[in-house]
């Protein structure tokens, strides 16, 4: 997801409005076509739209499309747009979804460690597994004072009940301090 060089700002900032249009439409046709050009001729800007309609669609061919592209952002400034919509009580509903695009599009999300290791002590399992993935990806780029900290923060909370959990909060914990 990048602009294409050979356009001007304002066919660009045209193009951007028009995604939106469409992506607003309700018309399945209309997101679909608009999910295929925002995948070769948009920028991270659009993010937030994306977020938007997996919160209120129901159509689970325009669900896989727009999960599909979040799986395939390959530019970094990407990242920090979805940590701050994963941090987003807004977005609960779609966490799952938004953290698990966060390791398969392969983007660095070291700097946002302290925002995944909460969403793995605090969400629900499978949110949680899908966090651990993120940070076992990124545990090289937090540095060694920050794996410590992130350690004890997961030690300190722990789930008394939920026993699925706490293995895998455990797990996470070696994984930080083994690096």
């Amino acid at each position: 997801m990048q602009l294409v060089p050979e356009y001007t700002e304002n066919e660009n900032k045209d193009r951007l409005r028009n995604q939106i249009i469409a992506l607003r439409s309700g018309n399945r046709i209309a997101i679909l076509d608009a999910l295929r050009e925002i995948r070769t001729q948009s920028n991270v800007s659009i993010l937030p739209e994306l977020f938007e309609l997996l919160l209120d669609e129901e159509n689970e061919e325009i669900i896989q499309g727009v999960t599909s592209l979040l799986n395939d952002l390959k530019v970094q400034d990407a990242a920090p747009v979805l940590t701050e919509a994963i941090a987003n009580p807004e977005y609960h509903p779609i966490a799952r979804i938004l953290v698990a695009a966060c390791w398969q599009n392969g983007l660095s999300y070291g700097k946002y460690a302290d925002t995944f290791t909460r969403v793995a002590i605090e969400a629900d399992f499978a949110t949680s597994i899908e966090a651990f993935t993120v940070l076992e990806a990124a545990v090289g780029e937090i540095d060694r004072d920050q794996r410590n900290r992130l350690s004890e923060q997961i030690r300190n909370s722990l789930p008394a009940g939920d026993d699925q959990k706490r293995l895998l909060l455990r797990e996470l914990i070696k994984v930080m301090e083994t690096y």
